[in-house]
């Protein structure tokens, strides 16, 4: 799906979010298990917290998938449905998110939950389909020998759909730098910040090479 170098570097940052998306839900869990309500991540338990953290693990490993191999239509429409089930729990929850920092970094989160959703159904769009002579948009997976190879051209994106995308693209990057900010302000936090400044940066990259 993504061109070397770029497909090994996309697999580094979603590896890295895997792990420690995986360590802070532990570390959450371990903390608040021993000494509840004094855990030194109270900011970033919860509930709202805890899905948080459980997107980004799944929407790493989707992004794994992505860039190496494409997921198919009934994939794409699970993934959309999960996604959208993610979004929808982080902005009923996010009224009970108490101070203003962690409301910003929680609607951050929904944002990069929108893009995702954004990059799986923009993406015959965004990477084109190849059509045959006859216009028929399917046509490169029909035949198969070299004429019909020949006859094929591929559909550039729509500008529209372009301009979606790199709104996508500078909202995804907005995101990383705030959460850049919040792990040289909050060394206390690097996990956590850290996970979700890879997360943006890797969303912002991969929909920019689409």
């Amino acid at each position: 799906m993504i061109k070397t170098p770029w497909s090994l570097l996309l697999t580094a940052i979603f590896l890295a979010t895997t792990v420690l998306c995986s360590v802070h839900l532990a570390q959450s869990r371990g903390t608040s298990t021993a000494r509840p309500g004094r855990s030194p991540h109270a900011a970033h338990d919860g509930p709202v917290a805890t899905t948080v953290h459980v997107n980004h693990l799944v929407m790493s490993l989707a992004m794994l998938l992505m860039v190496w191999r494409p997921v198919g239509t009934v994939g794409t429409w699970v993934q959309v449905t999960i996604f959208a089930f993610f979004g929808v729990l982080m902005l009923l929850g996010l009224p009970t998110v108490r101070g203003i920092g962690e409301r910003i970094g929680t609607a951050g989160h929904v944002a990069l939950t929108a893009a995702m959703i954004w990059m799986l159904l923009a993406m015959p769009l965004l990477m084109g389909h190849a059509v045959g002579s006859s216009g028929d948009a399917h046509a490169g997976h029909h035949g198969g020998g070299s004429d019909g190879a020949a006859a094929m051209d591929m559909i550039p994106t729509p500008a529209w759909a372009s301009g979606v995308n790199w709104a996508a693209v500078v909202l995804s990057a907005v995101v990383s730098a705030w959460w850049l900010g919040r792990l040289l302000g909050h060394p206390a936090h690097r996990v956590h910040s850290a996970c979700h400044l890879l997360m943006g940066a890797g969303m912002a990259l991969m929909l920019a090479l689409m």
